[in-house]
């Protein structure tokens, strides 16, 4: 982006400087005599009127650069708002204000067998954090969102919820092939590059047109937490540690 912002600046400088020559050559003058003696143009204002053809032709490649520099800009904001800077996947904003009225009206209209949600949360992941650091923690984010990313469909519509929470939209999807990601996701991610036991704790959730939304989504976000809980109180009555 800084670079971006460099080119819009030179092009205004640009633009500076060629007023400023146009400026002080309008105070040139002379003549130029044709063979047949006649006094048809002086020099200053052939010199005006090249300079005010090359000027304005300067002026708008100054005006295109600046466009497109300004249009960059806008386009990392853009990039910014619609994709997590570490894990890659969409944000929020983008889900909520984007994706989701699009494929909810898309449902409607071509009478859709509705949307499926799965939410995830990594289990122990503040332990995690604590223990071997922040930059551990991130690594092993972006390593679940890469995984998350390589088992879903280009329909699909994988969101950083919130720290390590993420949730997934399948349209036109069964909860039972969802179950199947989640499995497939479980293997995967038992051996990673990380060296650290990875589990997550989910909940699936499918919104029919008519239903609302934040209701179904919030179905899944408690049956992820009911999972959580239990296999925490598992682990303390088998006596195992959170964290390996």
């Amino acid at each position: 982006m800084i670079k971006e912002m460099v080119y819009v600046l030179a092009a205004f400088l640009l633009l500076f400087f060629i007023f400023l020559v146009r400026k002080y050559v309008k105070n040139f003058e002379g003549e130029v005599l044709l063979e047949t003696g006649v006094a048809i143009i002086t020099v200053g204002l052939f010199i005006n009127l090249f300079y005010e053809f090359i000027g304005y032709n300067i002026m708008i490649l100054g005006i295109l650069v600046s466009f497109f520099g300004v249009t960059k800009i806008f386009k990392s904001l853009k990039e910014i708002a619609i994709k997590d800077h570490l894990t890659g996947l969409h944000t929020r904003y983008y889900f909520f204000e984007e994706w989701l009225p699009q494929e909810m009206e898309r449902q409607k209209r071509k009478k859709g067998s509705g949307i499926a949600f799965l939410i995830i949360d990594l289990d122990d992941f503040k332990e995690i954090n604590d223990r071997y650091s922040h930059k551990i923690g991130d690594k092993l984010l972006k390593h679940v969102s890469h995984e998350i990313l390589k088992n879903i469909r280009k329909t699909d519509c994988a969101v950083r919820f919130g720290g390590d929470e993420i949730l997934i939209a399948f349209p036109d999807i069964d909860e039972k092939s969802v179950l199947n990601i989640v499995k497939r996701l479980e293997k995967r991610l038992k051996f990673n590059p990380i060296g650290l036991p990875i589990n997550f704790s989910y909940g699936i959730e499918t919104w029919k047109p008519g239903e609302n939304i934040e209701n179904i989504i919030q179905k899944a976000d408690i049956q992820m937490y009911t999972l959580k809980n239990m296999r925490k109180q598992y682990r303390a009555l088998t006596k195992e540690p959170d964290v390996d």
